[in-house]
This record gives structure tokens, C-alpha cells and sequence, in this order.
């Protein structure tokens, strides 16, 4: 038995230091990974009719789906005939509000997108490495989305809407009509989001089938796909991947007592029907259903701090937690104290 003993502070150093370690810290030095970025924005505010096709054919040889996207969805412009296409595409290039667009695009993101260029390519190679079977994006096309949305996201690629990340502040985003653009919209345009709007859209897209089951099912399938978004983005700040202010997830995390004995006491937990959801899950001024201050998508919240409480006791893989049905989550929850 003596023998044995030389060797045992080092082994119980290796015990605690095993049982200390991130199971989502890894090395991705020498990780690699299929991913091109597109800077479609630029090409088409070039307002060269000729460029105009070379564009289009660009896209539709490397994403047949974005292509649709942008050009019929975000743009309604036919794709058929070429001289129907040059026309619409040339009076929308050449309009003077477009025009402005996309030089304070140019002036406040050129330099910035190549930063989150960075972060995205550093998320997908953890995820790579963290969730080998979720699927690998191989193309990010910068676009200019007309504000149809942030992103859009097909098999093979990642579209993003760069003037949606021009700030409130921004004259453009000013100029966006109210009715259509309320000011909590404006709002929430920040440059900050764009990667993690990038990665969870990814995810959402991807890692996780959508339910329309109950409310806590939904919940936690957000809670999820938030709590692996923060992950693969390396300990991001919770405010960023929860897409709150600071002053909102401080409301949060105060009142997440009281957010869940309201789902409680309003039997809203197994509820089934879409207003619910669309209360506790979308965006908005606030969560319907709770105070005016509140911040919107307290579901997801909540979804978010029920995975967070069950990694910290049980510390399963990203790959496990995502297979993980959400009754053993949502049971293993116990509810901070009220404060």
C-alpha cells in the first residue's frame, strides 16, 4: 500500500481538476471549416446595370435559395425576363433613400463585418467540434434586405440584413415609418446582435425541429437553442444572446420568480394555443401578460434559465442536452426564491 501513496495528492489533483473542467472549453486551432463570406451588398449597390446579372447569377449558382429570397421575397422583383429585372432592380439601386442606405451601411459596418466575420467563424468551428452532427453553414452573403428581416437562413447558408444593424440612431433607420416600424423595432436594430442573431437563427434553423406542442415545450426548446448559441460564442454575454439591455435582463433575472409563478397560477405551462405563444415566445414592446416594464420573450428567458440550472447540476453535452426530452428539464427546475 505504501507504495501507492507517492502518487496519491497527484492523482486526487487530476480528480479535481477532471471534475473542475469546462466539459465546453475546447481547442479549435486546428479546426476547419467550409465558410465563405459574400459581400452581395456591395455588389448590388454598385448601380451597374451589367453588374446586376452577374449578381444574380452568383447567387443563384451558389444558393438557389437565397437567391429566391432576396430577389423575389425581399426585393418582389421578377427574375424573369432579364429588361423587367435591369428596370426594377436599376429604379431601386438608383433611389435616393437606397442610395443613403447603403452608403451608412458602407460607412458605419464595412469595417465592422469583418470582426464578425471573426466570431462567426470561431462559433462554427466550436460548434463543429461541440455538435459534429448539426449541419455546417458554407456560405454568408452580406445582403441588403429592404428590413424584410435580420436573418435568413437556407440548408447550405446564412443571409444577413446589414442595414437592420445600423442603430436607432441611424438617419436611415429614422426615416422607416412608424406604422410599419414601431419604435421598439428601431430599437432593437443594434449591431451588437448580428452574430448571435447569425448563430441562433442557424440553430433554430438546424439543431432543433420546431414543436407546436405546449407552451414549456417551446420554452425549453428556446432555452436551448439560446444556451448552446452562448456556448458556441464563447461565454458571450447573456444580454447579447438574450437580445435584452442590460436594464431588461436585470428585470429578468429579478423577477424570474414571479415570471414562473405566473405561468403557474395562469395554468399557462401545457397551454397549447398560439396567443399564449405569441405572448411569452415573440418580440414585442413587452411580454403581454405581465407588467409594462417587463422585456419581451420572457419565455425564452425562462426556457434559457431552466437548461442553465440543469447543465449546472448535471453537465451534459451540448450534443446530450440537445436530445434531452424537456419534461426531464422542465422537472429538474426549482424556482429561485421570490425577491
Amino acid at each position: 500500500m505504501k507504495r501507492f501513496l507517492p502518487y496519491l495528492p497527484c492523482f486526487i489533483v487530476s480528480l479535481l481538476l477532471s471534475c473542475n473542467r469546462d466539459p465546453y472549453a475546447v481547442d479549435t486551432e486546428n479546426t476547419r471549416i467550409d465558410l465563405v463570406f459574400h459581400n452581395t451588398d456591395s455588389l448590388f449597390s454598385t448601380r451597374k446595370s451589367d453588374q446586376y446579372l452577374a449578381v444574380r447569377q452568383q447567387l443563384k449558382a451558389l444558393d438557389q435559395d437565397v437567391y429566391g429570397y432576396l430577389l423575389g421575397y425581399c426585393y418582389h422583383v421578377p427574375i424573369q425576363p432579364d429588361t423587367t429585372y435591369l428596370r426594377i432592380m436599376g429604379r431601386m439601386m438608383n433611389d435616393p433613400y437606397v442610395i443613403a442606405l447603403e452608403q451608412e451601411v458602407a460607412k458605419k459596418l464595412y469595417s465592422a463585418r469583418k470582426l464578425h466575420q471573426i466570431t462567426l467563424s470561431n462559433a462554427f468551428k466550436r460548434m463543429k467540434v461541440l455538435l459534429p452532427k448539426v449541419a455546417q453553414p458554407h456560405h454568408v452573403f452580406w445582403i441588403n434586405s429592404a428590413f424584410t428581416s435580420s436573418v435568413f437562413c437556407s440548408k447550405s447558408s446564412i443571409a444577413i440584413g446589414l442595414e437592420r444593424y445600423l442603430g436607432p440612431s441611424s438617419k436611415s433607420i429614422q426615416q422607416l415609418p412608424e406604422n410599419q416600424f414601431f419604435q421598439w423595432i428601431k430599437n432593437s436594430m443594434e449591431e451588437r446582435y448580428m452574430a448571435r442573431d447569425a448563430v441562433v437563427g442557424w440553430l433554430n434553423t438546424h439543431a432543433i425541429d420546431e414543436t407546436q406542442a405546449s407552451l414549456s415545450e417551446s420554452m425549453i426548446r428556446w432555452g436551448k437553442l439560446l444556451f448552446v448559441a452562448r456556448k458556441l460564442m464563447n461565454e458571450a454575454d447573456l444580454a447579447i444572446v438574450m437580445r435584452y439591455s442590460k436594464q431588461d435582463l436585470e428585470w429578468a433575472l429579478a423577477s424570474e420568480w414571479a415570471v414562473w409563478k405566473y405561468l403557474i397560477d395562469e395554468q399557462l405551462l401545457y397551454d397549447r394555443r398560439e396567443d399564449t405563444r405569441q405572448s411569452l415566445l415573440h418580440e414585442g414592446p413587452f411580454t403581454r401578460g405581465l407588467p409594462q416594464e417587463s422585456p419581451d420573450r420572457l419565455g425564452q428567458f425562462l426556457g434559457y434559465r431552466i437548461v442553465e440550472q440543469y447543465v449546472d447540476n448535471h453537465h451534459p453535452t451540448l450534443e446530450a442536452l440537445l436530445n434531452l426530452p424537456y419534461l426531464t428539464l422542465l422537472q429538474a427546475y426549482e424556482a429561485p426564491e421570490k425577491k
